[in-house]
């Protein structure tokens, strides 16, 4: 992977002889603990005790506290018995011990029946992941292919949210908290909301203006105060200001949304999330559709211009009025400069949005900024002089880098190249290149409109049942919304199954693909 000459080479090589020295120590501490259970079993201890004191020898020997020896044990039995790949992973140097911890934490919980294939794909690419990278795509992975067990252990789970305070040092406090995550966005989104509200002049760092925005809540305000020098206008009543509204971004596919089936939603800042938990927040939200593209057809439609499974965003509704101008929206975005590029440094709005809506964080390898708080930069610096002639303000130039991450493209020793389907790639200093991926709400390869949908759609009976709903207008809206977030060369469309359809003179016509 890298010149063995190099420091950068040295250091790559040395961080792997470290984790496979961690994976020794963990084994070992493994075969103590199994040793000392064998030798409780032999003098008849309960199967339940057995071992139960071996925790105290490990920590005397390794100078540790016992509840870290418990935590080696916890991890070196999951390696044994149920993490077979993260083992073998571990013990060549691949992945180190915090990855490894990681994972078993990960999927301490998931169903027998779903771990194998799980543990396969996480493992595949660990390498070039952070623990909280790995945490986040087992998240939805797990969402995926053990949906039920995800829906049961999120309703345990939230019998435990607590908020705790305790003191600290130099007159300061720590706030911890479990906060079901729907709530912590809201609260997040709604700090960052407050932080922002302030002008450019107010001495406090980002953290610092979220820090008292919480404190401002708590004290019944709605607003933050600014704290610049002068007579500034944001230097207000901070008690009967408006309060800002707390926007968070929920993906869903319409079939999931529809109850067809039980794909899991994407929850902005946290990751996936059940189903029932997407079509909870969706019952109350307002809606934006957005036309995406599988994998193969983001390959497919390369030509034409489609550069990432974003293919569009149309504007916001209010449900249940989803989308009673689907095809004008999606008309005059056919016929907009997104694709081919703009004359201008400044992306506008519609194409700003589908580039954060396609990317959904900072692009740069591991980086967890969200897209709203990133620059949108030119991959190709644009040519102010000659702009025909520089990088286009074009989606396949476009990308969201974090404020640091933007900074170092530009002044660091980082490259960066599009190379097709919305993926990055980049080189760093000593030549280790890394390919990144867009993360955006819609880039889950399942999200797709299952046939059936569109005859259980027109069921009078079943509409009613699940949204109490009879009226012939929303229905049509409903269908369009399927209609439109299918690609013509994705799903045939049956004569037989458009004349079954009881809303099928209600419709536009749609060809045969």
């Amino acid at each position: 992977m890298f010149e063995s000459k190099t420091s950068a080479g040295a250091l790559f090589r040395q961080h792997a002889e470290i984790a496979r020295a961690h994976f020794l120590e963990i084994d070992a501490v493994t075969a103590l603990y199994l040793d000392r259970c064998e030798e409780d079993a032999a003098v008849g201890v309960n199967e339940a005790f057995r071992g139960q004191f071996a925790h105290v020898e490990i920590a005397s020997i390794l100078s540790i506290t016992e509840y870290a020896a418990q935590k080696m044990i916890a991890l070196g039995c999951d390696l044994r018995w149920r993490l077979p790949r993260v083992a073998a992973a571990f013990a060549c140097g691949d992945i180190d011990l915090a990855k490894a911890t990681a994972l078993s934490e990960a999927l301490a919980n998931v169903s027998e029946h779903a771990l194998d294939e799980i543990e396969r794909l996480l493992v595949d690419g660990a390498c070039r992941a952070t623990g909280n990278k790995l945490k986040a795509r087992a998240r939805g992975l797990i969402a995926r292919y053990d949906p039920d067990g995800v829906r049961a252990r999120r309703v345990r789970a939230e019998a435990d949210r607590d908020v705790r305070t305790c003191a600290s040092h130099d007159g300061m406090s720590t706030l911890d908290g479990m906060l079901p995550a729907v709530g912590a966005q809201t609260l997040a989104t709604r700090l960052r909301a407050m932080s922002m509200q302030v002008c450019g002049s107010d001495p406090r760092t980002f953290g610092q203006r979220r820090a008292d925005a919480l404190i401002a809540l708590a004290e019944g305000k709605t607003s933050l105060d600014c704290q610049c020098d002068g007579d500034c206008t944001r230097r207000g009543d901070t008690k009967t200001s408006a309060l800002p509204i707390a926007t968070i971004l929920v993906g869903v596919n319409a079939s999931t949304l529809l109850g067809f089936d039980d794909l899991p939603g994407y929850l902005q800042g946290y990751g996936h999330i059940d189903a029932d938990l997407a079509r909870a927040i969706a019952a109350d939200a307002t809606w934006q559709r957005v036309l995406t593209l599988a994998p193969s057809e983001v390959q497919h439609c390369s030509t034409a211009g489609a550069v990432g499974p974003v293919l569009g965003v149309g504007r916001s509704m209010r449900s249940p009025e989803i989308l009673p101008a689907a095809a004008r929206d999606n008309r005059s975005r056919r016929n907009s400069g997104s694709r081919r590029g703009e004359s201008t440094y400044q992306p506008s709005a519609a194409l700003a949005t589908i580039v954060r809506t396609r990317d959904g964080t900072c692009r740069f390898p591991n980086c967890v900024v969200r897209s709203d708080s990133c620059d949108i930069d030119h991959t190709v610096p644009f040519d102010h002089g000659n702009p025909a002639q520089g990088g286009p303000t074009a989606e396949r130039n476009l990308a969201c880098l974090c404020r640091k991450h933007h900074r170092l493209k530009t002044f660091g020793r980082w490259t960066v190249k599009q190379i097709g389907g919305g993926l990055l790639e980049w080189k760093d200093p000593s030549g280790r290149r890394t390919v990144t991926a867009p993360v955006g709400p819609f880039c889950d390869p399942e999200l797709r409109v299952p046939d059936a949908a569109r005859l259980h759609l027109t069921d009078d009976d079943a509409l009613e049942r699940r949204f109490g709903l009879r009226d012939r207008g929303v229905e049509a809206d409903l269908e369009y919304l399927l209609d439109w977030s299918v690609p013509g060369w994705r799903k045939a469309r049956s004569a037989s199954r458009r004349n079954a359809s009881p809303l099928a003179n209600a419709l536009p016509e749609f060809a045969d693909f």
